[in-house]
């Protein structure tokens, strides 16, 4: 881990996804050509004073605030190529073990899956710089929040009836996913099927094999596309062959990335099968769902029980 912001993974590698609007968004670092853009966001957000008396009603008032969190916190943002930073997160440090997130999307992206994915790359980071707790409040009546708190890892460390709730994440549970690597989880023997196979011989390895999809190699062994159950749900393309049907963008891993890289693949963009390549593109396996929760379950067959979480006092 580090304490170098530079040596960070959202540092090195922004998060790109496409949103539930179907537009592409960029998470990454603030750096300094974005202040005024962040200062922009806020100004126009509407209500002001929406939660918690944030963001500060004030033009000026206002301004000092964002200037303060720019200042003091450690800030994620993400970006829309049309409207520019549409969604912030900020970690806040308590102490040395310990900080505080406060997560904001503008109105008009809210619901669209930017909160939760600035949430899941704020985890990565906190941990990256050696935080091992993360603590936010959230008003009690905010389910669609809470819903997406409880998505990410948090728990309840209260149970308020009105007024606000405190939530709270322990990074030593999400240790493990960091230092484990797809290699020691995922299948080598995986199924593919070369990319000038007839589409009714790949449906009956589709059939036979009982899974959703197949990596697409040519000759060589290198990794071309993939191809799924859909592409092959039309009676028309059963007469083509596999290149004329396969799904050509494919997202991979190698067998260094870390199963928490995997996971949040699987989970934001839906994915039930990633093909590992080495690096000729080459495929050496494939890691799915049923790897990551084999690796779950691992620990629970040998008797071995997670830590207790942390004294939250």
């Amino acid at each position: 881990m580090s304490h170098d912001l530079h040596e960070t993974s959202i540092c090195r590698s922004p998060h790109a996804f496409i949103n539930k609007k179907g537009e592409a968004i960029l998470v990454e670092l603030l750096d300094e050509n974005h202040h005024q853009r962040l200062i922009d966001m806020y100004l126009r957000f509407e209500p002001r004073n929406s939660f918690g008396g944030l963001p500060p009603a004030d033009d000026n008032s206002c301004v000092a605030w964002v200037n303060g969190m720019i200042a003091d916190a450690t800030n994620l943002v993400a970006l829309s190529f049309d409207e520019g930073i549409v969604g912030h997160l900020a970690l806040f440090p308590i102490n040395s073990r310990r900080c505080e997130l406060l997560v904001v999307v503008s109105p008009a992206y809210q619901n669209t899956g930017i909160g939760t994915r600035l949430v899941r790359c704020s985890t990565q980071l906190a941990y990256e710089i050696d935080f091992e707790q993360i603590w936010l409040s959230v008003e009690m009546a905010n389910k669609r929040a809470r819903h997406v708190y409880k998505k990410c890892g948090f728990r309840c460390l209260d149970r308020p009836d009105v007024g606000e709730v405190d939530m709270g994440l322990d990074l030593r549970q999400y240790e493990d996913a960091v230092s484990v690597h797809v290699e020691q989880i995922m299948d080598r023997n995986a199924v593919s099927i070369c990319e000038g196979t007839p589409c009714r011989t790949a449906l009956e390895v589709l059939l036979r094999e009982e899974v959703a999809s197949l990596p697409v190699v040519d000759r060589g062994g290198r990794l071309t596309g993939i191809l799924s159950e859909a592409d092959l749900i039309l009676p028309a393309n059963l007469e083509k062959r596999v290149e004329e049907v396969a799904t050509r963008e494919v997202l991979t891993a190698c067998e260094q990335c870390t199963v928490a890289k995997v996971i949040r693949m699987i989970e934001g963009e839906r994915l039930r099968c990633i093909p590992v390549v080495d690096s000729q593109q080459r495929l050496v396996g494939t890691v799915n769902r049923k790897n990551v929760l084999s690796y779950y379950k691992a620990p629970f067959d040998g008797g071995e029980l997670k830590p207790p979480l942390y004294d939250w006092s």
